[in-house]
This record gives structure tokens, sequence and C-alpha cells, in this order.
């Protein structure tokens, strides 16, 4: 609590009544003593030291001042989810490196701790380095009750990589209580035919069907090049389709659904090969978490916003301040 000198000549109080009510806020926030005392030392009523008190703040004596610690951005949160009209924005300390994506997960289990209801249903992309950080964060915690946890991409791919999407969505379900659905197919097949044929198995269809009942899907932002784990898994694109939709003017994915720096969606032919959650049942669900941070990835995420992908953020105070900027336009010359 702050009290400072100001000019009260023209106020509803006269001097002595200011005078009094300085004295037992003096008393109360700066010196600690207690009301039953003050009242007993000043020979007043406690009521009538618990309203002069109240009178203290609205003529300004008693000013409350919040020193928000280092680290804790609640202004630059704030000022992202009026700008963009997000649900929520959770803000960690822009570090560098591999240490952004652990902070990051961090950042998000306890996000999730904190704000998932019983019996919710959750969705989660396969092949994000930062969600899986999550997971492995949540896992000494206590457990929330929810009832599912579904793949939105598929999970098939390179050995090592399949394990680390696995996790992704037994782990959770198994912090959480909740049935996993798996998605037993890969994110891009070689062709339409070999996509149909997955979606004939009725695994897959349990899976995909799930997807209508989700509330809650925590996503990755892709950009460009594809994430370590996405490349090592062997369901992201080929460099010439990459480079093809970088020129046509692609900035980011979310579960390989390509957009634009507007959030467009964009409709590449490989598009036609995509096991994983579409743009509409995506725009369905309640709350869409996207946990990405890192300058490189800022476009990605700007446009995901921009074209509601995500309506929760969870970033890095450096993406967190560029955001509130005005996008950079290109020089050409």
């Amino acid at each position: 609590m702050a009290f400072e000198n100001s000019n009260f000549l023209e106020s509803k109080w006269s001097v002595d009544q200011l005078r009094l009510m300085t004295k037992i806020s003096v008393m109360y926030y700066e010196e600690g003593v207690k009301q039953p005392e003050i009242s007993q030392q000043l020979n007043l009523s406690q009521s009538r030291v618990s309203r002069y008190l109240n009178e203290a703040a609205l003529a300004g004596i008693i000013r409350t001042t919040i020193v928000q610690p280092f680290g804790i951005y609640v202004g630059l949160e704030k000022a992202l989810e009026e700008k963009y009209g997000l649900q929520e924005v959770v803000i960690v300390e822009n570090i560098e490196g591999a240490a952004l994506k652990s902070s990051l997960g961090s950042a998000a289990a306890t996000y999730l701790e904190t704000t998932l209801s019983v019996n919710e249903h959750i969705g989660i992309s396969s092949w994000s380095q930062t969600l899986l950080s999550m997971v492995e964060t949540m896992r000494s915690r206590p457990r929330k009750i929810v009832s599912e946890v579904v793949q939105l991409i598929g999970g098939v791919g390179s050995t090592e990589a399949q394990i680390q999407a696995s996790r992704l969505c037994s782990q959770l379900a198994q912090i959480t209580s909740a049935v996993p659905y798996y998605l037993a197919a890969p994110g891009v097949t070689s062709s339409k035919e070999v996509k149909d044929a997955f979606l004939s198995d009725s695994e897959v269809m349990r899976t995909i069907d799930a997807w209508k009942r989700l509330s809650t899907v925590i996503l990755g932002v892709g950009a460009f090049p594809a994430s370590p784990l996405l490349a090592a898994s062997g369901n992201s694109i080929g460099q010439k389709d990459e480079l093809e939709i970088k020129k046509a003017g692609a900035v980011g994915e979310i579960c390989l659904r390509y957009f634009d720096k507007g959030g467009r969606l964009m409709y590449p032919q490989f598009e036609e090969r995509v096991i994983a959650i579409d743009f509409q049942s995506l725009s369905k669900i309640k709350r869409r978490i996207g946990v990405a941070g890192g300058v490189l990835k800022l476009n990605a995420i700007r446009a995901a916003i921009l074209g509601g992908w995500i309506n929760v953020l969870i970033t890095d105070s450096e993406v967190a301040r560029l955001l509130l900027e005005p996008p950079r336009q290109k020089k050409y010359t």
C-alpha cells in the first residue's frame, strides 16, 4: 500500500477527517497494528475504524500497488488477449535453444492442471517435442479425471518417432485417467488410395469419430522447415512440396493442415493424402490451445491466431511482444 500527499482541500472530507483517515491507514498498513488495537488506542469503535479505512481508499489515501515478479507477464498477456480476442494467453521467459521447449512444456502442463475439468475430451497432435515435454512434466503431478485422450494426426511412422508419438497420447491418458484413442495410420500416405484403405479400418474410424466429442485440443504450431520430430517420423512432406507451398504463401501448419499469413487454409495437392483432423472439425472445438515459441515461428503463430486455429496461446515473451507490433512488410528491390 502506498500513501501519497494530494490536494484534498476541495474534497468532501474535512482536514480533521483526512488526518484521522491517514493516521489509521498508516497504523494499519505500514505499522501492522490490528483494527481492535487501533480502536483502543484512538478511542474509536472498531466499526468506525473499518469505515475510515474504506473512506481512505475512496479518498485516494490508500493506493494498491502490485509489483510483478521477474518473468511474470500478466500485462503482456492481457494486451494480447484484448488485441486478438483470445480466451487466455500464458507467457514464459524467452530462452534460447532446446530449453525454450522445456519451459513452454512446463507452462502448458501447469495450465492444463489448473484448467482441465472432469470428464473433458482432449485431443493432442502427435509430432511435437514441446508437447512431449509437457507430458513428461505432468507425469509426476496430481491426476485429473478426463474421459478421453485422442490423437489428432496419424501416429504411425519411423520406429523411434512412433514410440514418442504414442507416448504423448498414452502418458497423457494415464496421467488423467482417460481412455486413449490412437490413430493407427501415417500422417501422410503415399497416395489417396492408401489413405482410403486406412480410413476403412474400424479402429482408425473409431478415433476419427472421437474427434466429434472433443472439448479441448492441445496443438503444436509448425513452421518451415518441419520440426525434427516430424521430419524424423517420415510424416513430413517432401522438400519439393514444402518449397512449392512456401512459395505459394504458406507460413505454417497445424496437424499438417497448411495456412497462409492470414490463417486461411491452403489446399495443396498432398492435402488429399493427409490423415489428420481438418480445420472445419477443429474450429468447432471450444478450447484450442497452441503451444509454440521462438521468433522463427512468429508468422506461423500470428496466422494461427488470425485464422481461428487456436484461441489459447502459450508462448515466450519475445514472440508475445512482436505479436503486439504490426507485421513487418517485405521490401522488394
